[in-house]
């Protein structure tokens, strides 16, 4: 019984860790537009800024027919933790299809707005339901 006991209590904190940290995640929607028009099929990522990158949660989106998106944190659920962001961007046309599933080609801005090191768009994201403003991109 004692065993028991003990692992029930070990555990138990681990439990409310792990729902401290759903409920710490907020709404996220925004748009992608390329020279004004929508950018559908492009895969939207949000990397914290000095996070860590191997064990930070991947939250991301794809921009949708009108190009808006809704971001979704892994196994957390759809939204992000609050804090500073670095935005990148892929859009990989579809280019056939292979398998029964589609093949992409190359980013059509060529790493431009994917790149880890050099990042061209940020975002923040505040305690409350996020509505961004339009990631406006250009060759």
């Amino acid at each position: 019984m004692r065993k028991v006991v003990f692992c029930l209590t070990s555990v138990l904190p681990l439990t409310c860790a792990s729902c401290g940290e759903a409920s710490n995640i907020y709404p996220v929607s925004g748009k992608v537009l390329y020279q004004g028009s929508p950018a559908s099929g492009a895969a939207v990522f949000f990397r914290r800024k000095g996070g860590d990158t191997v064990n930070d949660h991947m939250i991301m989106g794809i921009a949708q027919e009108d190009g808006s998106f809704e971001l979704v944190c892994g196994s957390l659920g759809r939204g992000a933790p609050p804090g500073d962001y670095d935005v990148l961007i892929e859009w990989k046309q579809v280019s056939g299809q292979g398998k029964g599933r589609p093949q992409h080609g190359p980013d059509k801005f060529k790493g431009r707005y994917a790149d880890r090191k050099h990042p061209m768009l940020h975002a923040t994201v505040a305690a409350k339901a996020n509505d961004l403003a339009p990631f406006e991109l250009t060759k």
